[in-house]
């Protein structure tokens, strides 16, 4: 709301701020995506869903770097539900040669307009594993250079998890070490993208030095279950969990760089849950559950 207000301001319009979620085609998973999409919707703005492909043909640039969409107008946030994955960008039909290119132009066309996106380019980048492995070898004397104390980078160094670079050493390190403790991930998100136990080894003897840096090797983190037993409930039907392990993450809110929450505090928070012997906890995929958080007085 606040984004598309602050660029609605910046124009002469006079209509509803109108926002654009980019999805995945043949989406289905899209409940959340709804219920956002209302909520907008009664605080007045206009919400419309569209996929790289449509926007290929659809998006120009208007007066003062505006993006218009044909039929529509000009847009105010645009918001991804698509594109954190190499596939999202594919289309043979477009172009057989440069398939993906040809997306991928249309996502940084998004960006060179005066539009809120969220994520950027940018944002993917600095969340990746690629520079999640980089900060984790870095020393608490280097973390600094991110506005740290040395005492706050030394605080933030123990909590980094051990993650290693893949190269030419890396099937040596692994077949000296258990396995079970370590996760072979790619840059994917979402479920399905991590390789576990006596795949490991076989997977990385089969990578050749330029799919190296697409991959990383993770020490897994073995959170406590829960003490007690746990009711999860899908399509109706609730089953007894004995080993439920969850994890939080809290949300924040951030404009120009300005974190426009009331009280500089978070906007909301999201707890998934799974069994503890499951290795992926996706919602979609059916291996994972919404939780909420429950304060116990002991």
């Amino acid at each position: 709301m606040h984004a598309a207000q602050s660029i609605k301001a910046q124009t002469e319009e006079q209509d509803r701020a109108k926002f654009l979620m980019v999805v995945q085609e043949n989406e289905d998973n899209i409940f959340d995506q709804f219920l956002l999409e209302q909520q907008l919707r009664e605080m007045g703005i206009e919400t419309y869903r569209r996929t790289f492909k449509q926007l290929h043909s659809s998006l120009t640039t208007g007066e003062h770097e505006r993006l218009i969409l044909d039929g529509v107008g000009g847009i105010d946030v645009v918001y991804l539900r698509a594109g954190y994955q190499y596939c999202d960008y594919a289309a043979h039909d477009l172009d057989s040669k440069k398939c993906c290119d040809t997306l991928m132009n249309t996502r940084i066309f998004i960006e060179q307009h005066k539009v809120a996106v969220n994520a950027t380019v940018s944002q993917q980048l600095a969340t990746s594993k690629r520079v999640q492995t980089l900060l984790t070898s870095m020393t608490a004397e280097q973390l600094t250079r991110f506005d740290l104390t040395l005492e706050q980078a030394e605080r933030v160094k123990g909590l980094l998890g051990d993650m290693r670079l893949v190269n030419e050493e890396s099937y040596d390190f692994i077949s000296t070490e258990d396995v079970d403790n370590w996760v072979l991930k790619n840059q994917g998100e979402g479920g399905g993208h991590c390789i576990f136990g006596e795949d490991i080894p076989q997977k990385l003897q089969q990578l050749t030095p330029d799919q190296y840096e697409t991959w990383a090797l993770m020490r897994r983190v073995r959170p406590a279950p829960r003490r007690t037993p746990a009711l999860v409930v899908r399509e109706g039907v609730a089953d007894t969990v004995d080993d439920l392990i969850s994890e939080l993450g809290l949300f924040t809110v951030h404009l120009d760089g300005k974190q426009v929450t009331a009280d500089g505090g978070y906007a909301g928070y999201l707890v998934r849950s799974k069994a503890s012997t499951t290795t992926e906890g996706g919602v979609h995929s059916g291996l994972g559950v919404l939780d909420s958080l429950a304060y116990e007085d002991n």
